[in-house]
Formats: C-alpha cells, structure tokens, sequence
C-alpha cells in the first residue's frame, strides 16, 4: 500500500470517529445510555468484523493471536470504559479535550520508544492541535467552572489509553491480515468491557426497542472502520505521524453537526478547525510539498 493510501485510510478512520459522535449524541437523545452505546459498539463491532475476516482474510486462526492482542484489546476496553466515565463526570466538551491529548501522548510514546526528541514539525503539528482543540471543543467559551478532579483523571487516562492502541497496532502482529487482527481484537475488548458493563440489553428489549439501528451504526463508526484503518496503516505510517492525522476526529465532529445536526458553529470553533487541519497538514508540507522529491528523498537518507 503506498504512502497516500495510508494517509487516506487513517484519516478516514479519524472522520469515522466524527460520525461516531454525532450518532452517539443522537442515541442519547433518544433516550439510550452511555453503557447501552459504549456496549454495543465493541460487540456489534466484533460481531461484523469476524464475519467480514471469515470473508476476506486468508490468514488462519491462531490461538497464539488471541494471546499476543490480549494487551491491545485491554486498552481497547479501557478508553471506552475510562472516557464513559469523564463524560458522566464532565461536560462532553471538556472530555473531548482530554481525551484528544491521546496525540501528546502518542508523541510521547514513539520518542521514548525510539529514544530521540520529536521532529521539529511534528512538535509544531501538537501545540497548533493543542490550541485549535480547545478552539474547536468550544471549552474556550465554556471555561473550567466545577470541574471534577476525578473527571479530569479520567479524561486524561482514556486519551493515554487510545494513545497505546495505536501504539501497540504498530508493533504487535503488524504483518498479521488486518480483518483477522482486528476481529480478534475487538471482540477480546467487547468481552473486557463485558465485565464491567454487562450487556443487558441483550435480555431486556431493549435491542429491539430501536437501540438495535444505534448499536449496529456505533460499532461501524466506531469499531470497524477506525480499528480497521489504524491495523492496516499504522505499520506503514508509524505512531507519530498516525497520531496527527487522527486529529482530524475533531473537524469531523464540528462539521457533521454544523451540516448535518444544523447546529450553530461559532467563529471560534471554525478557527479551532482551520488550526487542527493546518496542524495534520505540517508533517505532509516539510517533504512532499516544500522540497522536491528528490531533494526530499536526500534529506531524509542524510
């Protein structure tokens, strides 16, 4: 797969995770709960995505995968279980605040585990993404009045647990066929977060009280189409670069509900956007547009 394809399939995983949202806040407002949502996402999801590897993959099951994924499943598990929680103790645009540090964290992660300080463009794609996060959640015209300290912990943990998934996505079985891998993975995660948030609505009525739209649309948008891209392009891409591009989550997020919910977007939110796509575009701009390709290819070999 080239370069380009990878780039297009992260940021297309990211915009899933836009549409995610607004179909989540449509649930809600129909009346259906964060654990109801959260539930069906990861087991719908492992549900579609074992029967599209039994399609498609040509790689055998292993028992050795499922012991090998168990770490990224958890983690899996835990940004859903850990971001369920900031956003019963926070406003939903403090959440997504916290939960969008997951690119400092990822940054983090890739130099420590290369052990080298972040490019200089990349450390000007964090800080432009920092900012134009805060534009775009509207926190900037919220402020931080009550904010509960638990809340914030938590927000802050399902970031760094995102941050791991893809982390991990690059270096444990990166070879193995992403359908199979990302089976595996997700119905390890559905079955985790089974534990803590018992899928009753398998019992109760209400999967077929209309939660059963919702829940097959979150586990496409938020299980299947993210998990994925990020199997499929974060070997090729690397966590650093895929961390950025993730950050395309939040413009998606503010457009679906400007064009689509007709929500009022205000001008901050729009300078929030315009800073987080300028911000993905840095790392892109330093090689592939300002230098020629051949100078480029000569500078990163040197």
């Amino acid at each position: 797969m080239t370069y380009w394809r990878s780039v297009i399939l992260v940021l297309l995983g990211a915009c899933s995770y836009g549409v995610l949202s607004m179909v989540m806040k449509l649930g809600f407002s129909a009346g259906y709960t964060p654990t109801e949502l959260s539930g069906s996402q990861l087991l719908f999801g492992g549900i579609i995505m074992s029967v599209l590897a039994l399609l498609f993959s040509k790689a055998r099951f292993r028992f050795k995968y499922v012991m090998s994924l168990v770490p990224v499943s958890l983690m899996m598990a835990f940004a859903s279980y850990l971001y369920n929680l900031a956003v019963s103790h926070l406003s939903a645009s403090l959440a997504i605040v916290l939960f969008f540090q997951f690119t400092w964290f990822g940054i983090l992660l890739e130099s420590i585990s290369k052990r080298q300080w972040p490019s200089l463009d990349k450390w000007i794609s964090i800080i432009m993404i920092g900012g134009g996060t805060v534009l775009a959640s509207g926190l900037g015209e919220t402020g931080w009045n009550d904010v509960s300290l638990f809340g914030l912990v938590c927000g802050l943990l399902s970031g760094f647990s995102f941050a791991v998934v893809i982390f991990m996505s690059g270096r444990i079985l990166p070879d193995l066929n992403p359908y199979l891998r990302s089976a595996i993975s997700i119905s390890m995660a559905s079955l985790m977060l089974s534990l803590v948030y018992p899928p009753t609505f398998l019992l109760n009525g209400r999967l077929l009280d209309g939660l059963l739209p919702y829940g097959l649309l979150v586990a496409l948008f938020g299980s299947v189409i993210p998990i994925f891209c990020l199997s499929v392009s974060v070997p090729r891409l690397g966590n650093g670069l895929v961390t950025i591009l993730s950050a395309m989550e939040l413009p998606a997020v503010v457009l679906l509900a400007s064009f689509v919910l007709h929500e009022p977007v205000s001008l901050t939110k729009w300078s929030g956007v315009l800073l987080i796509l300028a911000a993905i575009a840095v790392p892109q701009i330093k090689w592939r547009q300002v230098l020629p390709p051949s100078q480029a290819m000569r500078e990163k070999s040197g």
